[in-house]
């Protein structure tokens, strides 16, 4: 199956190259400023090799390191910040993808709330209805202290993917509007390695609280946060690169049609 996927790939790379991907879509990718990016704490432009971490960047020859601020999401966990792609999207255009580069350490020690997520890479589409978060869907990101790093999606117990290798992984989640108004939105969330090797995917349905999300509800890109961080978890301080937003062509349901995209917008960063 994988197999095949990868086949059908390598054909969107040259069609999301020539589509409107490179025309429409938002790429941050830390190279200029930090601007996109809303830090509750502090967020710091970094040259590869510099900064707190003294890491490369996941493209190009900067990255940015997010602080944590203690406290702010509730007691005992804080938040990083926020991005809205460059804006939130009123429209819906057809499939659409939000991703976010974050740097994973396996050697991280456990934060203080054991048995717990350290933090979550949170994301939505805009919703028209502020009180409507039922299309908002999580990576939880847990560090049992063995070498690995383990991420899960929102509600779910099964692993989305296990992480052995410290590195930059690309966590993306596809919007995708289905042909019945009253049904729900569909999610596919996916993890990436840096060699754009996907590592796990599932599809999860707009029902979160607040929901539920309808198909009729859908419209373009809304954010991605850095939430539910755990005080202390990390130095209070994590690095994240290239902010990528946009249109996928349809069928949206094979996660690995954003990879083409994403290939085409971090040569642009580089």
């Amino acid at each position: 199956m994988l197999g095949g996927r990868i086949v059908f790939s390598t054909l969107c790379v040259v069609l999301l190259a020539s589509n409107a991907w490179a025309v429409s879509g938002y790429s941050q990718g830390f190279e200029s400023d930090v601007s996109g990016f809303t830090a509750y704490q502090g967020i710091t432009q970094v040259a590869s090799g510099g900064g707190a971490l003294h890491l490369n960047a996941s493209s190009g020859d900067f990255y940015a390191e997010v602080q944590n601020k203690p406290d702010e999401y509730g007691y005992g966990c804080g938040m990083g910040g926020y991005s809205f792609y460059g804006g939130k999207d009123s429209v819906y255009s057809g499939p659409f993808h939000q991703s976010i580069d974050v740097y994973i350490n396996t050697a991280w020690a456990p934060g203080y709330l054991g048995g717990t997520p350290a933090f979550w890479i949170d994301m939505a589409p805009y919703h028209a209805d502020p009180n409507n978060y039922g299309a908002e869907q999580n990576f939880q990101v847990s560090v049992p202290g063995t070498g690995i790093v383990n991420i899960s999606a929102t509600g779910q117990s099964d692993q989305l993917a296990t992480i052995t290798e410290s590195g930059w992984y690309t966590f993306d989640m596809v919007f995708r509007q289905g042909t019945n108004a009253n049904e729900l939105v569909e999610t596919d969330l996916s993890v990436y390695d840096s060699a754009k090797s996907l590592l796990g995917t599932t599809t999860l349905q707009a029902n979160s609280p607040g929901g539920p999300f309808l198909n009729s509800d859908l419209c373009g890109n809304g954010y991605v946060w850095l939430s539910v961080w755990q005080n202390g978890f990390a130095g209070d301080v994590i690095a994240i690169d290239n902010l990528v937003a946009g249109p996928v062509p349809e069928p949206a349901t094979l996660s690995l049609l954003v990879l083409g995209g994403l290939a085409a917008l971090r040569r642009r960063n580089k």
